[in-house]
């Protein structure tokens, strides 16, 4: 399996993109998170696990990589890491933005009807 790029265009509100990143940063893997964003590139990971100790952090890997384009507000691509696809991205993206927002907008959980 290869890695898959995906063009996904999901535009945010200025204020909820901003939020969501101050999540991720809040929530570093150096924190005992689960993201890391990379602002030169500007790049958000997201992990598989939390590093809460040396365990969790060498058995942990990338699962999806977000593009930001901080002009438009806008998540622009998707990097789906091998083992991980489409759904499990959306389930991902449901669960950062009812973290750091409080509501879903773009995700969905696997549970949820997607209609």
């Amino acid at each position: 399996m290869q890695t898959q790029t995906e063009r996904i265009n999901l535009q945010y509100d200025r204020a909820e993109l901003k939020q969501i990143l101050r999540y991720a940063k809040a929530h570093d893997v150096e924190r005992n998170g689960r993201y890391d964003f990379l602002r030169l590139r500007p790049l958000l990971n997201i992990w598989t696990h939390a590093w809460n100790n040396a365990g969790c952090k060498a058995e942990s890997c990338v699962m999806f990589s977000l593009e930001v384009d901080w002009k438009t507000a806008t998540l622009m691509f998707v990097v789906l890491m091998p083992g991980f696809d489409w759904e499990v991205f959306v389930d991902e993206l449901a669960t950062l933005e009812r973290a750091a927002l409080g509501k879903s907008i773009y995700g969905r959980t696997r549970r949820e009807s997607t209609i």
